[in-house]
């Protein structure tokens, strides 16, 4: 014991020492506290007031829902609202000690109660959204408020903008339990100008945000054990990475234009009729395609990457693209990560179906091309797919369509997703 002692004062007397200690303890509360939301969203995902549960009375209860997780986003937290990922971006782009009490509503504890308070409401009454964006945006509170309060205990000059860097990357790795993708996610979105200088802290981050995660969860994969799928040829990767990728361009392109449509009819009455209306078609797109289309789109997903194809899967991503258009428009807390791999492995599924290629391949393929079409970080998108699963025959052809679905997305002129919508947070440090 005093040797351990010894060790810590000796560590807290150099500033990189006391860094580092800093940042060891806020990881393994970030990746630890990611859990316990997964658990949460996991439970109340469970217990989601659909059609089964509680039959024609979630017509009542879905626009109550979603009009109550609106309003307190409105009323307490408005920077809780969305994916919360651009919010994390404009953070680590702008955040400096001039800046901080403008943008520290952006990453604030407030604004982390809020996020996960919202969204886990949003999905009880039956949200189409997933976890994993929030998931980056709570970790990033969560690690910018250990860094700020150890910053005025210990009176060092912490880097702020490195924590909200390290817990945003470390609460993907968490999300998805995949570290190598919190590492790609930190330079492809949150750092790609300014992440050589705090590379060490953002890498210890996120491998004990990694450990503390699976302390808690096991050799915990996002999508189970997959059989080894089959080889496919060239032209069905081309063929899946430039449709499917072209349509995750299509879907984020829609959903900011419509976003930015709709942010004229926030004032006024039409702010409570906005969130019931589209609760009400939420469950529309449910009462025609079933409650799959509901919650993140695990369970089809899941389905088509073991090789199971069924006729749902034909209309799936039609009534999932617009399911998860009308929850984010709604003005409630969700992400898009999780349906966009739900939409991008039933379209690979529909194409394998149709030319008689490998079902779980194609999906597996089309999630890479969907992601990565829809938020134009191929890198990330493929090191998702590929520490999700394992596979290493299946490397390369998820590294091309992930390439080849960003690059669709940029020929058709589509704009970078979570960087644009960062950018609309710039009135905040004028």
């Amino acid at each position: 014991m005093t040797r351990l002692r010894r060790f810590v004062t000796g560590l807290l007397r150099h500033r990189y020492g006391a860094t580092l200690w800093i940042f060891l303890i806020a990881a393994a509360i970030t990746g630890g506290a990611c859990v316990l939301f997964m658990w949460a969203f996991e439970w109340v995902l469970n217990h989601r007031l659909d059609f089964q549960r509680v039959g024609g009375w979630c017509w009542l209860t879905t626009p109550l829902l979603f009009l109550l997780a609106v309003e307190l986003i409105r009323r307490l937290a408005p920077s809780a609202a969305g994916t919360g990922i651009p919010q994390t971006i404009h953070a680590a782009e702008q955040l400096t000690y001039e800046t901080q009490k403008r943008l520290a509503p952006l990453v604030s504890a407030k604004t982390m109660l809020v996020k996960v308070a919202t969204l886990l409401i949003g999905v009880w009454a039956c949200a189409s959204t997933g976890r994993e964006g929030p998931t980056v945006h709570v970790a990033a509170c969560l690690f910018f408020s250990m860094v700020l309060l150890a910053r005025r205990w210990t009176g060092l000059n912490l880097d702020l903008r490195s924590a909200v860097i390290a817990g945003g990357a470390a609460g993907l790795a968490a999300a998805f339990n995949t570290p190598l993708a919190g590492v790609t996610f930190a330079i492809e979105e949150l750092s790609s100008n300014y992440f050589v200088a705090i590379k060490d802290f953002v890498l210890i981050a996120i491998i004990v945000a990694g450990l503390a995660a699976k302390s808690l969860t096991g050799e915990y994969t996002y999508f189970g054990r997959l059989l080894a799928p089959a080889a496919l040829p060239v032209s069905a990767i081309f063929l899946i990475g430039i449709g499917v990728g072209g349509a995750g361009a299509f879907f984020t392109s829609v959903l900011m234009r419509g976003k930015h449509l709709l942010d004229r009819f926030q004032r006024g009455t039409l702010r409570y009729l906005l969130p019931v209306l589209f609760a009400w078609l939420v469950l529309a797109c449910a009462s025609v395609a079933g409650a799959n289309v509901l919650g993140p789109g695990n369970k089809p997903a899941q389905l088509l990457v073991d090789g199971q194809y069924a006729p749902w899967a034909m209309g799936f991503p039609v009534w999932k693209m617009a399911a998860t258009l009308f929850t984010y428009w709604s003005g409630i807390a969700g992400g898009i990560f999780a349906p966009s791999l739900s939409m991008g492995a039933t379209l690979g599924g529909d194409v394998a179906h149709g030319l008689g290629w490998s079902i779980a391949s194609c999906a597996l393929v089309g999630m890479a091309a969907f992601l990565s079409g829809a938020i134009q970080a191929p890198i990330t998108a493929f090191v998702i797919i590929f520490e999700m699963t394992g596979h290493h025959q299946l490397l390369l052809p998820v590294m091309l369509a992930s390439l080849l679905g960003s690059m669709t997305a940029r020929v058709c002129g589509a704009k970078h997703f979570y960087q644009s919508l960062a950018d609309e947070y710039h009135h905040l440090v004028r």
